[in-house]
């Protein structure tokens, strides 16, 4: 497979460089930008992300919460299935963590191609995340998720890219290294 040349490298050709550089639906110019700020900050971009949701005691959804980004806000739903006890209207909070980890992963791996200067004709996933509810149900100690797998689908070779983008993928990390989780009343 052909390479094209880096990106930061069309850029120092490119008398326009100015202007937004955008491979694989990914505004390279912006990712500079945040690699420089980081480098300057002994190569760390803290970040935090806060929701406030809210648990409903008669409706579906059992759970909302308003969602802002940098261009617009909306409302997201979540049910339990019915499995659970809940009305299975909305997607389930599981659903949620393979689409929020799937789409991660995908960002990261065109980042990371168009890093490489792969541009890309197409991607998809196909993720599944294996898991046991007895556990919710019956109060047992039992690992309830047990696994989670993506398939990537591509015209190009993607390999080298998909171990980089594993490595550099904040929702993989997050699911293979343990987070401190604090629980508690207000």
């Amino acid at each position: 497979m052909a390479r094209s040349r880096r990106w930061d490298q069309c850029l120092e050709i490119n008398p326009f460089s100015f202007l937004p550089v955008r491979i694989n639906n990914i505004e390279l110019n912006l990712v500079e930008d945040s690699r420089k700020k980081a480098s300057l900050n002994g190569n760390s971009l803290p970040s935090q992300r806060t929701i406030e949701g809210k648990f409903s005691l008669d409706r579906s959804p059992m759970f909302s919460a308003p969602i802002s980004t940098e261009m617009s806000a909306f409302v997201l739903g979540c049910d339990e299935p019915s499995v659970l006890g809940g009305q299975g209207i909305q997607p389930t909070p599981l659903t949620y963590l393979l689409f929020g980890v799937m789409s991660c992963f995908a960002s990261t791996l065109a980042m990371q191609c168009a890093l490489d200067g792969i541009k890309l004709d197409d991607l998809s996933l196909t993720g599944t995340l294996y898991y046991d509810l007895g556990p919710v149900v019956t109060g047992e100690s039992m690992p309830i998720i047990r696994k989670m797998e993506f398939l990537v689908h591509s015209s190009a070779s993607l390999e080298s890219e998909i171990e980089k983008a594993k490595k550099r993928c904040p929702a993989v990390f997050a699911m293979e290294n343990p987070i401190q989780t604090h629980i508690r009343q207000s």
